[in-house]
């Protein structure tokens, strides 16, 4: 019997280890990284394309002209916003770049179970959020675009954090 208890503990020792005697991955954290992999490369995609396309909203906004007969008040609020998005463009795209990054690198450290690899993940994720609300220039149209952003990262950080006892 004593036999027996000591190959199961033997056993379940084995299972949280690789051949190579390292930790074994979480499949969880192994999703996850896999996932951010593919999200930071569409962030930074998406920061290069967001940074082109406002030349194209830019000149949409030239030719919308005044906001007369908007009784609601909407057009001029999605103009100011706009118009903020075209002043900043260059700072979203290096924001967006650089965070896109940053949560790359944060995820390959986790991926190799390293706990730094949280930290930087999670700046990665609140910085653009934060950046979102100074530069995004309010308005319904940018506000409501930070809250979203805002919700995602912590969905995401708080799914990392579950597997942060994983993590070395």
């Amino acid at each position: 019997k004593l036999f027996s208890i000591k190959n199961m503990e033997n056993n379940i020792l084995m299972e949280n280890q690789s051949v190579n005697g390292a930790p074994k991955r979480p499949q969880f954290i192994t999703v996850l990284c896999i996932l951010t992999f593919i999200g930071s490369a569409l962030a930074f995609f998406g920061a290069i394309w967001g940074y082109f396309s406002i030349k194209a909203s830019a000149a949409m906004l030239e030719n919308m002209g005044s906001a007369e007969g908007d009784s609601f008040g909407m057009m001029s609020g999605i103009q100011e916003t706009m118009i903020k998005a075209v002043e900043n463009a260059v700072p979203n795209m290096i924001i967006g770049v650089f965070c896109s990054l940053l949560c790359l690198f944060g995820a390959l450290q986790m991926w190799k179970l390293k706990k730094i690899g949280f930290f930087i993940y999670s700046v990665g994720e609140i910085t653009p959020v934060i950046a979102a609300f100074f530069l995004g220039g309010g308005g319904l149209i940018g506000g409501a675009g930070a809250v979203v952003g805002l919700l995602f990262a912590i969905v995401w950080i708080v799914l990392y954090a579950i597997n942060f006892k994983h993590l070395n």
